[in-house]
C-alpha cells in the first residue's frame, strides 16, 4: 500500500499500470467487508462450475456478485428473492466491481420457510434425524460444555440452573455469535473445539428462540452436519415452541428453553438424594423379605428333614421287624424240624434199643462179657450167658451147627 502511494506522488511523476491501479483499489476497498441487501437478478449457476454469478438490486442501483463455493456454502437462489450478502468488494481484472460473497442470508419469512422445508426434507431422507443415531446423555456428568452468546440470557439461565442442581459439574463455556454474519462459522468452530480439544460429558447449545431470519445459522446444512458428527451428546435449546430449527431436530435431545436444557443435562442433587433414600428403604424391605423367606424355607426344610428322618427310622424299624420275624420263623421252623427229627430219632432208638429187642422175643448171648454175633465166636464146651427180657441164664455149648 505504501509502495503504491509512493508511485502516485507528484515527485516521481509516474503513471500506474492498470494492474497496479486495480491492486490499489482492492487494497482500499477489500479491507472493509460489507453486508448488502437487495433483490436477486440475473442469477447464473452454470452446471459443473464451482461458482456462480448474480446481481442484487434496489430501485436505483445494481451490484454484481461472485460466489465461490469453495469458500462459502451454496444457496439455491431465484431471481426476485430478497437476500443479504456478506462479502468483500473486489475490483476484477476486467474493471468490474463485484462483491466477493462469503455468506448469503435469506430475507422474508415465506422464502426462509421454503428453504427450511427443502433442507429438512433433504436431511431427513439421509437419515440425520433418525432416532437410531441419538446418543444418550450421561446420568452423572462431571463436566458440561456450553455454546451460547457471551453474557446472553441463555448463558445465565443454563449456568445458574446447573450450579443449583448439580454443584459437582464443571461448566466449560465457549462463547459464540448465535445470529448474524459470523454465527455459523463460530458455532461450527465451537462444536469442533469440544470434540477435538476439550472433550466434555455433555454439550448444550443454547439461544432461546428468535425469528426465522435470526435462526438461519441453526438451519444451515453445515451446522446440522457438524452436530450430527459430534461424538459428544448434544442438548439443543435453540428454537422455540412454534419452530424447531434443523439443529434441534438433529440434536440428541431437544429442550424448550435453556433452563430446561440444563435440567436435562444434569440431575438434581436433591432428587438423587431422595432416590437413594428410596432405594435404601426398598433394599431394606427386600432384604428383610428375603431373610424371612429363607427362614421359612429353612424351617420347612428342617421339618421336612425331620419328617423324612422319622419316616426313614420307621422304615428301618419295620425292616428290622420283618427281618426278626423272618428269623424267628426260620428258627422256629428249624427247631420244629429238629424236634421232628429228634422224635423220629427217638422212635428209631426205641425200636433198636436192646430192651425193646428183648421184649420182642430176642436174646443176647455173651461169651466172656463179649457179645456173640456169629457161630464162629463159640466152640463146644464154651460157657455162655444168655440174657432174656426178664433175666439171664448160663449154659455150656455141647454142640454147634452151621
Amino acid at each position: 500500500m505504501n509502495d503504491l502511494n509512493e508511485l502516485t506522488t507528484k515527485e516521481n511523476n509516474r503513471a500506474l499500470s492498470v494492474s497496479e491501479f486495480n491492486a490499489l483499489i482492492n487494497g482500499l476497498v477489500s479491507a472493509a467487508p460489507v453486508l448488502v441487501e437487495g433483490e436477486v437478478s440475473n442469477y447464473r449457476d452454470i452446471p459443473g462450475r464451482n461458482f456462480c454469478y448474480f446481481d442484487i438490486k434496489d430501485k436505483n442501483s445494481v451490484a454484481k456478485c461472485f460466489q465461490g463455493f469453495w469458500q462459502s456454502s451454496k444457496v439455491d437462489l431465484e431471481n426476485g428473492a430478497l437476500i443479504k450478502v456478506f462479502g468483500y468488494p473486489t475490483l476484477q481484472r476486467n474493471g468490474s466491481l463485484v462483491i466477493d460473497v462469503r455468506e448469503i442470508f435469506i430475507v422474508g419469512e415465506g422464502e426462509l420457510m421454503r428453504k427450511y422445508l427443502e433442507m429438512k426434507e433433504k436431511l431427513k431422507k439421509e437419515g440425520l434425524f433418525d432416532e437410531q443415531y441419538k446418543k444418550e446423555l450421561p446420568q452423572f456428568p462431571q463436566n458440561v460444555g456450553l455454546i451460547a452468546g457471551k453474557n446472553s440470557s441463555a448463558y445465565h439461565d443454563v449456568t445458574a440452573e446447573i450450579k443449583e442442581r448439580w454443584q459437582g459439574a464443571d461448566i466449560i463455556f465457549h462463547p459464540s455469535k448465535v445470529q448474524g454474519i459470523y454465527a455459523k462459522s463460530e458455532i461450527m468452530r465451537a462444536i469442533q473445539y469440544f470434540n477435538k480439544k476439550k472433550p466434555v460429558d455433555a454439550l448444550i447449545i443454547a439461544r432461546g428462540g428468535g425469528s426465522l431470519e435470526d435462526l438461519q445459522a441453526f438451519d444451515s446444512e453445515e451446522i446440522v452436519r457438524e452436530i450430527f458428527a459430534s461424538r459428544i451428546p448434544i442438548v439443543s435449546a435453540i428454537g422455540h415452541e412454534d419452530h424447531w430449527t434443523l439443529s434441534d431436530l438433529v440434536a440428541d435431545v431437544r429442550a424448550k428453553t435453556p433452563t430446561k436444557a440444563a435440567q436435562l443435562a444434569v440431575p438434581k442433587k436433591q432428587d438423587i438424594s431422595e432416590r437413594l433414600d428410596y432405594y435404601m428403604r426398598q433394599m431394606g424391605m427386600i432384604t428383610k423379605h428375603k431373610i424371612d423367606d429363607v427362614q421359612n424355607e429353612l424351617g420347612y426344610f428342617a421339618h421336612a428333614s425331620k419328617m423324612k428322618q422319622q419316616s426313614k427310622i420307621n422304615e428301618i424299624k419295620a425292616n428290622i421287624d420283618k427281618i426278626l420275624e423272618a428269623g424267628r420263623r426260620s428258627v422256629c421252623s428249624v427247631i420244629e424240624g429238629s424236634f421232628n427229627e429228634m422224635d423220629i430219632f427217638e422212635r428209631s432208638l426205641k425200636l433198636i434199643h436192646p430192651q425193646n429187642v428183648l421184649e420182642r422175643g430176642f436174646a443176647i448171648v455173651e461169651k466172656k462179657q463179649k457179645r456173640v454175633t456169629s457161630i464162629k465166636d463159640i466152640d463146644c464146651n464154651d460157657l455162655v450167658i444168655t440174657t432174656l427180657q426178664d433175666g439171664y441164664f448160663e449154659g455150656t455149648i455141647n454142640r454147634k451147627f452151621k
